[in-house]
């Protein structure tokens, strides 16, 4: 890849549709993509070596054989681990920086698949895509984004999901970048009749971090059950951006986000749902609840609904807060600090919607790295 220029506008790369839709996508965040613009990036090492510390972050003993790590956006068969995978899972790359997972039926453990920004001497960047399909039975992928604190590592990284009818994926993600890690994830997601599409991603830490999650919920009766959570401090920024469509008869998606803010982090959420013409019996529902933490920082949440078929459920709701001051004071009169009173009202609220995810040992994983960014003092 050719260094890009200085003055190079990244909203071509990043979002879809025409100039002023990615405008408008981007409206809150185009001051930190501005910032980005203006340095020159050259092409990230895709050989570049991952110290011991980082291979011990996603060293987990319960994916060992299921594992593709990608290094600067190629696939890297050094760090790869696919001993287990057998026949039913088949992983294909057709280009450096461009793969394909599918699985055929049901498998009994969860596939990994690491992205890793590991930094040069200078400003770089790297592009992936990756398709997945789901043909058969029930299958969960965890995927874990990574970094090397640095020089600016800027990725972009385009994902595609296909469910089959009757279907069902479980899709875990975890995002803890360094502070000097960009990142934008755009994530496409088609469902078939009866397919069902659960999702959980943790938002943790970066420059910079985007994520564009489209769904359409294509087959009869087809379901998405959306989790998230952002946990922000310092100059952290996150931006999400969810947009579900309801295009066959009795489909469901349920969507319950969670955001916290601290010190100077920003963070931006749109959480849009269509129910198109034709799509009777649909049932929507929203709820994204946000706590700011510091005077300083900032949260700006927007749900949208748009509904244009008949006998249709929805309903959506969005807040911005701080802590409940009677809550706090409930837990201080039972001799509770105040410092670590508050740490537990966070945590809770945050473990909400990790709650819902099955493997015990991945739910802790994911609760780890946010109980780590939560306030240590008053």
């Amino acid at each position: 890849m050719e260094a890009a220029s200085p003055r190079h506008d990244l909203l071509d790369d990043f979002g879809h549709g025409d100039a002023r839709e990615r405008e408008e996508s981007w409206r809150y965040s185009k001051a930190a993509l501005r910032a980005l613009s203006q340095q020159e990036f050259v092409a990230a090492d895709a050989q570049a070596e991952l110290p011991e510390a980082l291979l011990e972050r996603f060293d987990w003993a319960p994916t060992r054989g299921r594992r593709v790590v990608v290094v600067n956006g190629e696939v890297s068969e050094r760090y790869s681990d696919l001993a287990d995978v057998g026949a039913w899972v088949t992983v294909g790359v057709s280009a450096g920086n461009a793969y394909s997972i599918r699985i055929d039926g049901g498998i009994d453990a969860p596939m990994h698949v690491v992205y890793v920004g590991v930094p040069s001497a200078q400003p770089s960047r790297w592009q992936a895509s990756v398709e997945v399909s789901i043909v058969g039975g029930h299958a969960c992928v965890v995927e874990q984004h990574l970094g090397v604190e640095g020089a600016t590592v800027l990725g972009s990284l385009r994902r595609r999901f296909d469910l089959a009818e009757r279907t069902r994926l479980d899709l875990v993600s975890l995002c803890d970048l360094p502070e000097s890690a960009a990142l934008y994830r755009f994530v496409e997601a088609n469902l078939g009749a009866k397919a069902a599409l659960r999702t959980t991603h943790v938002l943790l830490g970066g420059r910079l971090q985007r994520l564009d999650m489209q769904v359409r919920l294509a087959g009869e009766q087809a379901r998405l059950e959306s989790r998230g959570v952002f946990a922000l401090r310092g100059r952290a920024h996150a931006d999400t951006q969810l947009d579900v469509r309801h295009v066959a008869r009795d489909t469901v998606c349920d969507v319950v986000w969670r955001g916290v803010a601290d010190q100077r982090a920003r963070a931006v959420f749109r959480g849009a749902i269509t129910v198109a013409a034709g799509a009777d019996g649909s049932d929507a529902k929203l709820s994204n609840k946000n706590l700011l933490l510091s005077p300083h920082a900032e949260i700006d949440t927007q749900p949208v609904l748009e509904i244009y078929a008949d006998e249709v459920k929805a309903a959506h709701g969005a807040t911005v807060g701080q802590i409940d001051e009677r809550a706090l004071f409930y837990l201080r009169s039972r001799g509770i600090a105040l410092a670590e009173a508050r740490r537990m009202m966070v945590a809770a609220f945050c473990r909400e919607v990790l709650d819902g995810v099955e493997d015990a040992d991945l739910r802790e994983r994911l609760a780890q790295p946010v109980q780590a960014m939560l306030p240590t003092a008053s």
